[in-house]
This record gives structure tokens, C-alpha cells and sequence, in this order.
């Protein structure tokens, strides 16, 4: 994980949100929310934005869960839409995406796993 600039863009890990990060002074981000307010956080409760992987990727991408959009046309401007091509490849984009959420499930539950394990012989 790198540290943060200013400019960078920033999840909360603890809340719904994020913004732009504005100022850093004294161990805390001062980030820039939705709402134009400069919110301090410490590093552990954000996540940059291109820090993110499978996952956390998955949940910022614009592009998931809408239909494709009409393209105008060059020729006559009329709208055209997605080829059939350009369908079955958002097709195997989203099956490749959902494998990749698959296996992060399964390291998840394995991870689970090994903490019960762990808090168990704890206790």
C-alpha cells in the first residue's frame, strides 16, 4: 500500500464514502467529501482508490450493473448499439470478473476459517 498525496482519491473504510484527499498534517487526511467538507482521518480508516484490487475494484467500477449505452452514429446520427461481438465480450469480461470473486470468496472463508481456529485455542 503506498502512501497518500494529496489529490489522491479515497474510500472510508469505516463509513460510506470517500472524497479527495486535501491536506495532510500531523498523522491525520484531511479528506474532501461528496459534500465539500475537509473530514481528518487517520491512514487505517482509508483506502486509496487505486490501491484497490478484485473485489474493491469490482465495487467501484461505474460500468457494473448498466446496460450498454447507444453510440451515435458518425454517418447519419442515428443511434447504434453494441454488436454482438462487443456483447459476448462484456459477457466473458463478467464471467472472468465473477470467477475472480469466486476465489476471493473461498480465500475469505478460508481465512474465517483460520481465525475460528485461532480464537478457539485462545479461549
Amino acid at each position: 500500500m503506498s502512501e497518500f498525496k494529496i489529490g489522491d482519491k479515497v474510500k472510508f473504510l469505516n463509513a460510506v464514502g470517500g472524497g479527495i484527499v486535501k491536506k495532510i498534517q500531523g498523522g491525520m487526511i484531511y479528506v474532501e467529501d461528496e459534500t465539500g467538507f475537509d473530514m481528518p482521518f487517520s491512514q487505517a480508516e482509508l483506502i486509496r482508490m487505486d490501491d484497490q484490487t478484485g473485489v474493491g475494484k469490482a465495487f467501484n467500477d461505474d460500468s457494473i450493473g448498466r446496460r450498454p449505452e447507444p453510440k451515435p452514429n458518425d454517418d447519419d446520427g442515428h443511434l447504434s448499439f453494441p454488436t454482438i461481438d462487443e456483447l459476448e465480450a462484456e459477457v466473458r469480461r463478467l464471467r472472468n470478473q465473477n470467477a475472480n470473486l469466486q476465489d476471493q470468496i473461498k480465500q475469505l472463508k478460508a481465512q474465517v476459517l483460520s481465525l475460528q481456529r485461532t480464537i478457539a485455542r485462545i479461549s
